[in-house]
């Protein structure tokens, strides 16, 4: 077999396929609606929803049966915080319960009696806040300054009790921590959460779109393997880009800065498309129809949002979900293209990465390479 020949003809029939596809690649309204319509109407819509101000000034009732010095205190720095807005409940704990059930707020601080005098003497009285934990990221952002709002009190009385029962306090050693945030202080893990959605979603157009461009293909053109690939080399640059330019968006908008290689980013999105579209071969090769094809998207999108670190971090994944994990493409391009963010990530990190996103369409390819000319055949035949 003469190898030199085989790779022209194969370069050959991938360039027609090229540039066949780029000639009418937005004649079609359907490939306006999946190349960039959707994916930046939705990129729109969850930076909405992560907009600042949307997670700050949560409600917070509270019930102040203590009326002190320290318990005001600790309602207005609460108040003065970035996350709740305090209601007054007056002595009215069961109104105010009420009130926490029925979602008018999202918390509820609970200040007793003589709270401040049982302080004073020594005695650990308990200020209790609760949150709706049912509303799970309101919840839990609305009570988001309290922990440190109790250790900056903690600090402080420790002292004056130290005082008032004749104690002597040993001097405590001077430290300071440095800390680079990824984004702007208005809440890290807000915008990890957009930015991993929107890493996430871009995998679900790049399936659909390759489904839709292989469903098309037997009306067309005898199929062949490296005629494939050119139909949807277009897409992988395209959706590559459209990555990256999200990406760009993001970090204009929310004053983040990059500690790591760009050019990097765009290594590992090229990567990460090209694993995308494998992925939706690999769905279209395995199933009767591109509807069926189809269907099984919502499964795929599924599993990468549950066991890619997004919902559940990974290392707290029981070890059946971790397998799981380490299978998800997104798992290895979330992971690096965040690292990039928050660090110097070295070049050895993301060669890996890429890599391991390599071998997906690799051993996608030994999977389907009879089974995806039969298939088309048969799509061509219904």
């Amino acid at each position: 077999m003469d190898y030199r020949l085989v790779s022209i003809d194969f370069y050959q029939r991938f360039k027609e396929a090229f540039n066949d596809e780029m000639s009418f690649i937005f004649k079609r309204f359907t490939y306006h609606w999946l190349l960039w319509i959707l994916p930046l109407a939705i990129f729109c819509l969850i930076s909405s929803i992560y907009s600042a101000g949307v997670l700050f000034d949560l409600p917070v009732g509270y019930v102040d049966q203590d009326k002190s010095e320290l318990s005001r205190t600790i309602i207005r720095d609460l108040n003065a915080g970035a996350h709740a807005e305090m209601i007054n409940y007056e002595d009215s704990l069961n109104d105010a319960g009420k009130a926490l059930a029925k979602v008018k707020m999202y918390g509820l601080l609970y200040i007793p009696p003589n709270f401040e005098a049982d302080v004073l003497a020594g005695h650990h009285p308990v200020p209790i806040l609760y949150y709706n934990a049912l509303y799970y990221s309101a919840g839990l952002y609305s009570v988001q300054d309290y922990s440190g709002l109790i250790s900056e009190l903690n600090s402080q009385y420790r002292g004056k009790i130290a005082t008032l029962l004749g104690l002597s306090m040993p001097k405590l050693a001077n430290a300071t921590f440095n800390y680079d945030g990824l984004f702007n202080a208005s809440g890290n893990y807000m915008y990890y959460q957009q930015f991993s959605a929107m890493v996430h979603l871009l995998q679900l157009f790049v399936v659909s779109m390759t489904i839709h461009i292989l469903g098309k293909l037997p009306r067309r053109t005898k199929p062949s393997y490296p005629f494939v690939l050119g139909k949807l080399a277009p897409y992988t640059l395209w959706y590559s880009m459209l990555l990256i330019f999200e990406i760009a968006l993001l970090v204009l908008f929310s004053e983040a800065h990059v500690s790591g290689n760009p050019f990097s980013m765009l290594l590992v999105g090229f990567f990460y498309v090209i694993a995308a579209q494998s992925i939706g071969i690999l769905l279209f090769s395995y199933t009767r129809s591109t509807i069926d094809a189809y269907s099984y998207i919502g499964l795929l999108v599924g599993l990468a949002l549950t066991y890619s670190g997004i919902v559940v971090p990974e290392l707290s994944m029981p070890k059946i979900a971790q397998i799981i994990s380490s299978i998800e493409p997104l798992t290895y391009a979330l992971n690096t293209l965040f690292g990039l963010f928050l660090r110097h990530t070295e070049s050895s990190v993301v060669i890996k990465t890429c890599l391991i996103l390599m071998t997906y369409p690799i051993i996608i390819t030994l999977l389907v390479r009879k089974r995806l000319v039969k298939r088309l055949k048969k799509e061509e035949v219904i």
